[in-house]
């Protein structure tokens, strides 16, 4: 019923219908109203309308967008007024009262008293459309400019004060339907539209509730990836969106705070913000509320935990969405920014925020810092704050060398290697193992040698390069404040690039946490699938052993019945047969004489290939010709055997013996605990595999959350690092004084407490 700008209603797919709401009469298919919309000056009675422009797609003619229960069109009138034509295709008694009571409520709101324009007006037509020879009813709305939630959101993913003010507004919007009684009935993204002066349009009004609604039946159940598990049709009224609208306004929080949040649970195909249906009636597979529960804003964590909590609750006992029941502790500001850590737009979790800097170039003639310490140079470029005096060189301030401690393995190895190198030449020289001629050169390479492994070993100890770092360290600073300008520039490029390796983590985070989502629900659904295949056969066979117990029954009866027919049949001589027309005394005889005494004495008759010889089959099999039994006859007996056969079944056992009846009983007993049993281990196996995979994306997720965090952490401590650096450099002239003689006197202490002659007392002495 209202467009974004490029022209698209928003979705009208998405709400369930409630059952036992059946049409009244048959109404038209989206096709049989685009068909008809071809001629709007027939199908139409509004003026608008019937002179208007229906929009047209390019092959199939006016473009509808089709749901379950209407087809949208867009009409322009004459004048250049955009509608949202709204055709319905299933009936229902009460649409006409229902939408003349939204009508009236939505009509009563006066502007001034509303936060923002989110009603939209319409016109209920009774005779909307012409369809073939019969009138349909549709509704007029005025169409309106604005963006899905979803293509809004992703538009602004990066500007967490324009999420924190729709988030806002999305506050007061909910507010102004609680304070009136109004119920939208489904609250999702698809009918919230944003303006572009950044207010909401609320559309499609089928399941609207207002006070003149009350006692009626939901006609919808609203999306179901927007809707409580325990949303009943009975929930109809004005506390309904409840559930709803704290699951939007957490999904717009939470992008606000971190809008890596969205990348990690939101799914562009899927429709839902960050929380669907599988969350809601499943929360302890999901994968979102672990993200939520435990992110590192605190009001994240709190409303997740709230809205967590209102799972199963029905719709009339959840708070409404209102400023006074989200306030809670680091509430956020009206600037939008949220509680705690701010972040760098990739839910960094960092705080502070550096400041901006213009190109620049200094002067030849720059004047001296003012009394604040601040240069005329650095104006607006750091915070103009006065830094505290750093204590001047050579002062307190200075670190103080305590020398060399306790000697480990490399100082022994030092040691020893000095003192080989340095005696041996001479030792050779005594032992005559070289000309004494060549001491001097051998005692000079010796010495160099000694002082190497001195030197080596002095560079090996950690107080040695500790003190070389901080004089490396001093040198910087001291090319730093030289030039304080190029420092500043290269300090802001350390910074930006600080920021631009950390959003590239947290991006490549981001998809790795969404594609633990994806792995996880195609895993589960793998998993259900295998699971039903393997139990199928097992459900099929026990649904069927109750046939099979009957059959079981009646085999287990049928010799029972056998032996009672074959009883009466003996007990029945032949001489009866005298009964049929065709039988007399002398067929009597030579049926007696072929051995044929009784009923039970034969069990039908054959009929040779000449239907003029017929034989009459005995029990065993044998065929028996009896002299004068042509077809007449045999027909006439065969059908006298089948009717003593009739009367005996019917006056046969009905039921098995008691203790064969319980062995059956006790059998398919067996085989029902048997398929059950199956069926219960292959739901174990099956939960067994998704609790584990469940337990390694968690465990996968955990950590790469907390990588996340630790580099946030590092990202953070780096960056208050070079932020200080930075407002160092604003008293830059006393800061390379003192640094300069703090250079100084880490080198003498260098050279002297940590100096070479000062090692080799070490190495002799240990102190």
């Amino acid at each position: 019923m209202a467009a974004s700008p490029g022209g698209a209603p928003g979705p009208v797919p998405g709400p369930v219908p409630v059952p036992g709401t059946g049409s009244a009469r048959k109404f038209p298919t989206g096709a049989n109203y685009a068909e008809a919309l071809q001629h709007p000056e027939l199908c139409f009675s509004d003026p608008d309308l019937k002179h208007g422009t229906v929009q047209q797609s390019p092959v199939l003619g006016p473009k509808a967008i089709s749901g379950n229960f209407a087809s949208v069109f867009s009409v322009t009138a004459r004048n250049g007024q955009r509608y949202a034509l709204k055709c319905f295709t299933r009936d229902s008694p009460t649409l006409g009262k229902r939408y003349a009571a939204i009508s009236s409520a939505l009509g009563g709101l006066g502007a001034g008293g509303l936060s923002q324009p989110w009603p939209v007006g319409f016109d209920f037509l009774e005779q909307g459309v012409l369809v073939g020879r019969e009138w349909y009813p549709a509704v007029k709305m005025t169409w309106i400019q604005g963006t899905g939630l979803i293509s809004w959101i992703e538009r602004n993913l990066h500007d967490p004060a324009a999420l924190h003010a729709l988030a806002d507004r999305f506050l007061a919007m909910t507010a102004d339907l609680e304070k009136h009684g109004i119920a939208h009935g489904d609250l999702q993204h698809g009918n919230l539209l944003v303006a572009a002066d950044g207010t909401f349009r609320l559309v499609d009004y089928d399941g609207m509730y207002v006070p003149a609604l009350r006692g009626e039946q939901a006609t919808e159940n609203g999306h179901r990836n927007y809707q409580s598990p325990s949303r009943s049709a009975a929930d109809f009224g004005p506390a309904m969106d409840r559930f709803s609208a704290w699951t939007i306004e957490l999904a717009l929080l939470a992008v606000a705070t971190d809008p890596g949040l969205w990348t990690q649970l939101h799914d562009r195909h899927g429709e839902f913000l960050i929380l669907s249906e599988a969350d809601f009636k499943e929360p302890a597979t999901s994968l979102a509320w672990p993200v939520l529960l435990t992110h590192p804003d605190q009001r994240v964590r709190d409303m997740a935990g709230r809205v967590e909590g209102f799972l199963g609750k029905p719709a009339s006992a959840l708070p409404p969405l209102t400023p006074d029941a989200l306030r809670i502790p680091g509430q956020r500001t009206g600037s939008g920014a949220a509680s705690g850590a701010s972040t760098n737009g990739h839910g960094s979790g960092l705080s502070g925020s550096r400041p901006t800097v213009t190109s620049w170039t200094p002067t030849a003639s720059a004047t001296p810092p003012p009394a604040s310490g601040v240069p005329a140079w650095m104006a607006g470029r750091v915070p103009a704050q006065t830094l505290t005096q750093q204590p001047a060189a050579g002062t307190a301030g200075a670190v103080g060398l305590a020398g060399f401690s306790s000697r480990r393995a490399g100082d022994l190895v030092a040691a020893v290697g000095a003192l080989l190198s340095t005696s041996t030449p001479g030792a050779l020289v005594l032992a005559a193992a070289q000309p004494v001629d060549v001491l001097p050169a051998a005692q000079g390479v010796a010495l160099l040698t000694s002082a190497a492994m001195v030197g080596l070993g002095r560079r090996r100890r950690p107080e040695y390069r500790a003190a070389r770092k901080r004089v490396r360290e001093l040198k910087r600073r001291s090319r730093e404040l030289a030039d304080p300008a190029s420092a500043y520039e290269r300090l802001e490029k350390e910074i930006r690039a600080l920021d631009e390796a950390l959003a590239k983590d947290n991006t490549a985070s981001d998809q790795r946490i969404q594609a633990l989502q994806i792995e996880l629900r195609d895993g589960q659904s793998r998993i259900t699938m295998d699971l039903n295949r393997r139990t199928d056969q097992a459900q099929q066979q026990l649904a069927g052993l109750t046939a099979k117990e009957r059959r079981l029954l009646d085999k287990a009866l049928e010799p029972a019945i056998r032996a009672h027919i074959q009883d009466k049949l003996r007990r029945t001589p032949i001489q009866e047969a005298l009964s049929l027309s065709n039988v007399g005394a002398k067929m009597v005889r030579a049926l007696q004489d072929a051995g044929i005494r009784s009923a039970a004495d034969f069990i039908g008759v054959d009929f040779s290939h000449n239907s003029s010889v017929v034989f009459l089959v005995r029990p065993g099999g044998q065929r028996v010709r009896v002299p004068g039994i042509g077809e007449a006859r045999a027909t006439a007996l065969s059908d006298w055997r089948q009717g003593l056969e009739r009367r005996a079944r019917a006056t046969a056992p009905t039921t098995v013996p008691a203790s064969t009846k319980a062995q059956i009983k006790s059998d398919i007993a067996t085989l029902r605990r048997s398929h059950k049993a199956e069926i219960k281990q292959a739901e174990a196996e099956a939960q067994q595999k998704k609790s584990a995979l469940q337990r390694r994306i968690t465990d996968e997720r955990t950590r790469l959350t907390g990588q996340r965090q630790q580099r946030a952490m590092d990202t953070q401590r780096k960056r208050a690092e070079l932020l200080q650096r930075q407002k160092q450099l604003a008293g830059a002239e006393a800061e390379r004084v003192r640094v300069v003689g703090e250079l100084a006197v880490a080198r003498k202490e260098a050279r002297g407490v940590l100096g070479a002659g000062r090692y080799v007392r070490f190495l002799v002495t240990g102190r």
